[in-house]
C-alpha cells in the first residue's frame, strides 16, 4: 500500500470532518484506493463506505486541501495526473 501520510490533515479545520475522515479511510485501504484510481464516483463511493458528502463539498474540500499546508499526497497527485478531476468536481 502507498505511504499517503493523511492522518496529519485531520486536525486541519478547513476540510469537511466527514472528508477529512473519507480521506483517512482511502489511506488505510488499499480496495478503497483501487476503486478510486479505477474511475469510482467519489461521492457515491464515500457514500457506499458509510461518509456522505456533497460533490460541492468534494470541490471546495480539495481546493482548500490544495490551499493548506498540508497539500496533496502523492496518491492524489497521481488520481487528478491520470486527467480524472474526480476530487476537484471534475473540473
Amino acid at each position: 500500500m502507498v505511504a499517503l501520510g493523511l492522518r496529519g490533515f485531520a486536525s486541519n479545520r478547513l476540510m469537511n470532518e466527514t472528508l477529512t475522515k473519507f480521506r483517512e479511510a482511502v489511506a488505510d485501504s488499499a480496495d478503497l484506493q483501487e476503486k478510486v484510481k479505477a474511475g469510482a464516483d467519489i461521492v457515491a463511493l464515500g457514500k457506499e463506505s458509510g461518509y456522505e458528502f456533497t460533490q460541492e463539498k468534494l470541490k471546495t474540500g480539495w481546493e482548500e486541501l490544495q490551499e493548506s499546508d498540508e497539500g496533496v499526497t502523492e496518491f492524489e497527485l497521481e488520481v487528478v495526473a491520470g486527467g480524472t478531476g474526480r476530487f476537484n468536481g471534475g473540473c
